[in-house]
């Protein structure tokens, strides 16, 4: 069954993006929209993209981490399948199928319809045409469910989200982070029940669905523009204060408070592919289950 409950709990199942398929081409429409805070890219090499990918699957093949990858989706739409967090995510026993503003995004879907096919239907939810939610910008608290508004998500995704929990008797807080990067979780990252990675340059007033502030408890270690750009809040946990981090000059200070200032474990990888389109490690993943 799935079951995510946070974003730091012992990682169990996960599905890892591949490098392999990559076009040579970026989308241009994707391109276009992109926000202004983010580079326009040029596709990485696939052969060192699959290269770095592979050091990520046997950095958790040693935790005992059941790691899958993605079926090869031939269509003239995808230019990658680089980052599986976006067209899915999990919010405790349920799985929503992502909705993006591109056709290409959604189409990859197809590439992991068959991981998700063993699993219980009813538990899978499709968020509906016109309504639009990455799964960058939903990151688990403990009770709260942190929502990003800005480029790749709208207000009626986040509202629709909110109704889905409701009628399903999952009772968690929406926290609307609205923000001006690609993802919520390129400037905001929760990494243990009390602490977060955050951007405050790159991130609006936090609201609940009432517009109203709500109380923000966690502790926060500050990222800089710097260090968002290079995407050092995007690490992702393996387990309870341990974390898959890039090993980059620019991320070196956070990774070193990471260690030294908070006890992390942090299993420093070469990943430079994803990044220099947009992603990192919390992007190239789609956790299944954790706990």
């Amino acid at each position: 069954m799935f079951d995510v409950q946070n974003e730091y709990g012992q990682l169990r199942h996960v599905i890892l993006g591949t490098g392999l398929g990559m076009k040579p081409e970026a989308d241009p429409k994707l391109q276009a929209d992109l926000p202004k805070t983010s580079s326009v890219y040029s596709q990485p090499d696939p052969a060192v993209t699959e290269r770095e990918f592979i050091g990520v699957l046997e950095a958790m093949q040693k935790l005992n981490i059941k790691v899958e990858r993605p079926n090869l989706v031939n269509s003239p739409q995808i230019t990658d399948q680089t980052c599986p967090r976006d067209i899915g995510f999990v919010i405790d026993s349920l799985y929503f199928k992502a909705r993006s503003r591109f056709a290409s995004r959604n189409s990859e879907h197809q590439g992991i319809d068959h991981l998700l096919a063993r699993f219980e239907k009813n538990d899978q939810i499709e968020i509906p045409k016109k309504l639009f939610l990455e799964g960058g910008d939903v990151v688990l608290a403990p009770g709260r469910v942190f929502v990003g508004l800005g480029a790749r998500s709208s207000r009626e995704g986040i509202d629709w989200l909110a109704g889905v929990l409701q009628k399903r008797n999952i009772r968690r807080e929406i926290i609307i982070v609205p923000h001006d990067v690609l993802h919520l979780d390129c400037c905001w990252n929760v990494i243990d029940c009390n602490l977060a990675l955050w951007c405050e340059d790159a991130t609006g007033p936090f609201m609940d669905l009432n517009g109203q502030t709500p109380l923000i408890d966690l502790q926060t270690i500050p990222v800089n523009r710097a260090q968002q750009a290079a995407l050092a809040t995007n690490v992702l946990a393996v387990g309870p204060r341990h974390v898959l981090a890039r090993d980059h000059p620019i991320c070196e200070p956070i990774n070193h408070s990471l260690a030294d200032d908070f006890g992390f474990s942090v299993n420093l990888l070469s990943f430079d592919c994803v990044p220099s389109i947009g992603g990192s490690f919390r992007c190239a993943t789609l956790p299944l289950a954790r706990g």
